[in-house]
């Protein structure tokens, strides 16, 4: 006999199903949340140094954020990134989509490559502690070195380096 489809938990955010045995995440939209790559035209790329939670500790990450309701990936990505670190930017790139876990959250997130030029920082949420500017090879570093170890982030950069080899 096959179980039952039911929602064993409803949020403003989230609902929790079961279908067919499977517990999933379901999200307002297929296209929940967004990564922003900033990316200064000398090539460096910027991360910023922020308290997750989750997991009690700093973390290394590029920005991201939800995207809201009736907002384009691109829009979010520019939006997140003047909150949470006061930086306009000048062009957005769609690089992709990551899912964060196939095999409990149903919705993706897109990743933009944001264009940025020098500039003085505006205003910010107050969520980033720091930001930090890195290369490529300082990134890989970080990488290798246990220093990143954010999903998002860590997909992000993947699809950021995978666009620039083809």
């Amino acid at each position: 006999m096959k179980p039952a489809d039911e929602t064993l938990l409803q949020t403003p955010y989230f609902k929790v199903v079961r279908e067919n045995g499977y517990f999933i995440i379901k999200e307002p939209q297929a296209v929940n949340g967004v990564v922003a790559v900033p990316t200064l035209a000398d090539g460096r790329l910027m991360l910023a140094n922020l308290k997750r939670r989750a997991i009690g500790g700093m973390s290394l990450e590029f920005p991201r954020g939800a995207i809201d309701a009736a907002e384009s990936p691109r829009d979010a990505a520019a939006r997140e990134l003047l909150e949470e670190t006061g930086w306009q930017a000048r062009e957005v790139k769609d690089l992709g989509l990551l899912h964060s876990n196939t095999s409990l959250i149903a919705s993706a997130v897109a990743v933009c490559q944001v264009l940025i030029d020098d500039q003085t920082a505006g205003n910010t949420d107050g969520e980033v502690d720091a930001l930090l500017w890195v290369t490529r090879q300082e990134l890989m570093s970080l990488i290798a070195s246990g220093k990143i170890t954010d999903g998002h982030t860590l997909s992000a950069a993947m699809l950021l380096l995978a666009s620039e080899s083809i």
